[in-house]
């Protein structure tokens, strides 16, 4: 499915959020762009409201370093007992730690940035509403050229912990939902430099920063300093080409933003091989016929 397809999978699967809508058509209220007109005859016993309109751009926004940004509106009448302000958590619950991944796409996690109140007055008719907007993160595969960092990073983290999920390593839904039990963990690659080049080795210095999605903090932390704590007893990381990664500047910060930033970020120091291994070569040769 594409992305607004998804994204609207996720509203109507909600029950919290479906039974507090009205009906169009036999379906929740659930638009995007534009939802239809009032006099529409979809709409059941003539109720329009509550109703839900979701618009993204995926623009991305280099200040917040999204891939894009969502907009969702909260439609109520003010003489109605259902009220922006009770959809609005249950609208943020639908997409919470939650990855999206559209066909033929990128995954994509949502991260509220703010609510607004607003008022319309047409007629005499007073509509009241709630614009949520998240940003939208991007979460692209980080495979580049053998020996990989990143792969190996992954590799390592599903050995260490096979109950978590881990982004370019297990195959991936259209939607995956983060939880205590079942953490998604995504890996980075930042930026590359060259530390020293000696004869044989182009030795390199890769950031790489760890981010552990889980609704509860203190599974976050737990699991966070966990793949910390290894790490730095550990001292490296095996390649898949058999060379080691060595483990340097090791970070944990427990109290990073999660979705943009990671909690964990360390220097992998792995080299490049300028020559490879020669097979040995028959250089003469002598047959015995006998």
């Amino acid at each position: 499915m594409k992305l607004e397809e998804l994204i609207h999978e996720r509203f109507i699967c909600s029950e919290s959020l479906v039974k507090q809508l009205a009906s169009f058509s036999g379906q929740p209220a659930v638009f995007s762009p534009d939802p239809p007109d009032d006099g529409h005859a979809g709409w059941q016993g003539n109720i329009q409201y509550p109703k839900v309109i979701y618009n993204f751009d995926l623009q991305a926004n280099e200040e917040r370093h999204s891939a894009g940004t969502l907009s969702v509106s909260l439609l109520c009448q003010n003489t109605a007992e259902v009220t922006p302000e009770a959809i609005e958590p249950i609208v943020r619950d639908c997409l919470r730690d939650v990855i999206l991944k559209p066909k033929g796409g990128s995954p994509y996690c949502f991260a509220w940035a703010r609510t607004d109140a607003f008022t319309i007055d047409e007629e005499g008719s007073l509509t009241i509403g709630s614009e949520i907007r998240f940003d939208i993160l991007e979460y692209p595969s980080q495979e580049t050229t053998d020996p990989d960092p990143i792969i190996a990073v992954n590799k390592y983290l599903k050995e260490l912990y096979p109950e978590c999920l881990v982004m370019g390593y297990d195959k991936m839904k259209e939607i995956t939902e983060s939880t205590e039990q079942r953490p998604v963990v995504y890996c980075r690659l930042t930026s590359v430099e060259k530390a020293k080049e000696t004869n044989t080795v182009a030795w390199l210095d890769g950031k790489v920063s760890v981010h552990v999605l889980c609704p509860s903090g203190e599974t976050r932390m737990k699991l966070a300093a966990g793949i910390a704590n290894r790490m730095s007893l550990d001292g490296e990381i095996i390649l898949l080409d058999g060379s080691p990664m060595f483990i340097k500047g090791l970070t944990a910060n427990y109290r990073a933003d999660y979705l943009k930033e990671g909690q964990i970020l360390f220097t992998g120091h792995y080299g490049l091989l300028r020559y490879l291994a020669k097979q040995p070569q028959l250089l003469q040769g002598k047959f015995n016929y006998e």
